[in-house]
């Protein structure tokens, strides 16, 4: 049995900005074409242009009256349970804030687009031969909560990922890229396109390629209008759009 040369194109955490998007999609082309485009999910909390983000990626995804699902798919994220639950809300964050979020979020929104968001799925497996299966999460094969953060020790990461039934974990959650050896599998960061931190407000994407002899990665990094994000964010209604705008130009935590 040999498989055939895969190339995948993996990334997440898009947070709303659709300008940030679209550059990616347009810079990722130039090194296709791909067999499976892979969005691990965050899809639009906190960012201006929610209802533009889901309608590129339900187009991207074959969400259309003729039903057929095109050579993508995306995840649900923690952020995207924030956005449909009423009663989710992270930790150590203030519940009447988060709900004005919310309810400016879904003010934007479609019934058809909260319906795309509530069949996300959770995990999508990817195996070109047995004993080299990718595994795509967002945060970690458990939950999309706890963070695999590029400084966890082999131990921790046990602990976060339990028992590993792939060859390579494509996930992001945590906005910096990162790609490391564990326990002889590969883990892969994307990282995110739309609210950067590790000091580098370029979007991030990945390109996965199976070759016949095992995964290899390539990590990207796209520039676009940021300064004209942040004012959107502060402009156009967003609430707390300040905050919002000086951590899109800071690219980093708290």
């Amino acid at each position: 049995m040999v498989a055939q040369p895969v190339r995948i194109l993996l990334f997440s955490d898009i947070h709303g900005n659709a300008a940030a998007l679209e550059a990616v999609l347009a810079d990722s082309a130039r090194h296709g074409p791909y067999d499976l485009t892979l969005c691990l999910g965050d899809l639009v909390w906190a960012g201006p242009r929610p209802a533009e983000v889901l309608a590129r990626l339900r187009s991207l995804c074959g969400d259309d009256p003729s039903g057929q699902a095109g050579p993508a798919a995306c995840l649900f994220g923690n952020c995207d349970r924030i956005l449909l639950d009423e009663n989710a809300k992270p930790p150590a964050k203030d519940g009447q804030r988060v709900a004005r979020h919310r309810d400016w979020m879904l003010s934007r929104l479609s019934a058809a687009d909260l319906a795309f968001l509530r069949q996300l799925p959770f995990s999508q497996r990817v195996a070109p031969l047995p004993g080299h299966e990718l595994l795509a999460v967002h945060a970690n094969p458990r939950n999309v909560d706890d963070p695999i953060r590029p400084d966890l020790s082999d131990g921790a990461i046990d602990a976060v990922i339990g028992p590993a039934d792939f060859q390579v974990l494509a996930f992001g959650h945590v906005h910096i890229p990162s790609v490391r050896l564990w326990r002889g599998r590969l883990l892969l960061n994307v990282a995110s396109v739309g609210l950067s931190m590790d000091g580098d407000p370029r979007a991030a994407y990945s390109v996965l390629t199976w070759a016949g002899g095992g995964w290899q990665v390539a990590q990207y990094r796209v520039e676009y209008d940021v300064q004209r994000v942040a004012r959107d964010m502060r402009r156009g209604g967003l609430p707390r759009g300040g905050h919002f705008a000086e951590r899109l130009l800071a690219a980093r935590y708290a």
